[in-house]
């Protein structure tokens, strides 16, 4: 996926760590029913893969999810931010055949950025009937995404609400304000549409528990234009404040944003003009977490 990195993440990423966990309880042993319902759950995930040697790469991910549950109502917030950074190197021998130097330069580039921020209420009106608001902001500019801000509104049913497994479904109407790093004159920068999506949570065994989150958004100007959104996760306890994360997240727009080329003539020449082209449809990303719980 075209990933990650600007000062906003990690600093929305301080910001909420320094909201919630003054209120999130050492231990919840001495606490009663209701007060562990009510109480805030925070897990934080850090990713980190550096290479370096004959090849250099630097990847980073932070995020973290606050939620917190009340008889009838649920509150969470998701935030996230992921770079990678890519060393472009170039090797040369100075001097003679017989005696030379081997110099080597590294030319470093960011090759994948992305933050992004959710909240979401929900208010349960039957056993299987629930009602949620929400809000997602994205900033994605290796995908063509300067600024995204979506207003969901909508409602959902609960199929499935046991011990090892949870399976919802939800429906809403959207407005989308979307700023875009090429302008495509083409299309509106703000919108109505609809979303539809689900959530799975299966406890696989005692230590292991598989998540799979579906949105999918329609965009109601441009019926041509629509967004989906698929991630799938692992996680492994290690103990009761650790845990491995792997996941797996597809991203795909069937009107994928535009993007400034350089012009080259059939033989190599660069014409010194630009054309713009649409982005490819899909981003995957796959990423292997250390998850926190606190």
């Amino acid at each position: 996926m075209r990933s990650l990195a600007s000062p906003s993440g990690p600093l929305a990423l301080l910001t909420l760590l320094g909201l919630i966990a003054p209120v999130a309880p050492v231990s919840a042993q001495d606490e009663s029913d209701d007060e562990a319902l009510q109480r805030w759950v925070l897990e934080g995930e850090l990713t980190s893969v550096l290479s370096r040697g004959n090849s250099e790469n630097l990847a980073l991910g932070l995020g973290a999810t606050a939620r917190r549950r009340w008889e009838r109502d649920g509150l969470r917030f998701e935030t996230g931010w992921v770079q990678v950074e890519t060393g472009r190197i170039t090797v040369r021998a100075v001097g003679t055949p017989d005696d030379f130097e081997v110099q080597r330069d590294v030319d470093r580039e960011k090759t994948a950025e992305s933050v992004s921020a959710r909240g979401r209420y929900d208010r349960r009106l039957t056993e299987r009937v629930f009602m949620y608001g929400g809000v997602d902001w994205l900033r994605n500019t290796f995908a063509g995404i300067d600024s995204r801000t979506l207003l969901a509104l909508g409602g959902g049913n609960t199929w499935v609400d046991g011990d090892r497994t949870r399976f919802a479904t939800d429906y809403a109407l959207t407005y989308t304000f979307e700023e875009v790093v090429v302008e495509n004159p083409f299309t509106d920068s703000d919108f109505a549409g609809v979303r539809l999506g689900y959530e799975l949570w299966r406890e696989v065994s005692d230590n292991t528990v598989f998540e799979s989150g579906l949105i999918a958004d329609l965009n109601l100007k441009e019926t041509e234009d629509r967004r989906v959104d698929l991630d799938n996760s692992l996680t492994v306890d290690v103990n009761d404040a650790i845990a491995l994360k792997p996941s797996l997240r597809f991203s795909w727009r069937n009107l994928p944003a535009l993007r400034d080329v350089p012009l080259f003539t059939t033989g190599g020449d660069d014409t010194g003009t630009v054309v713009t082209a649409p982005l490819k449809k899909l981003d995957t990303l796959f990423r292997l977490a250390l998850v926190l719980n606190f």
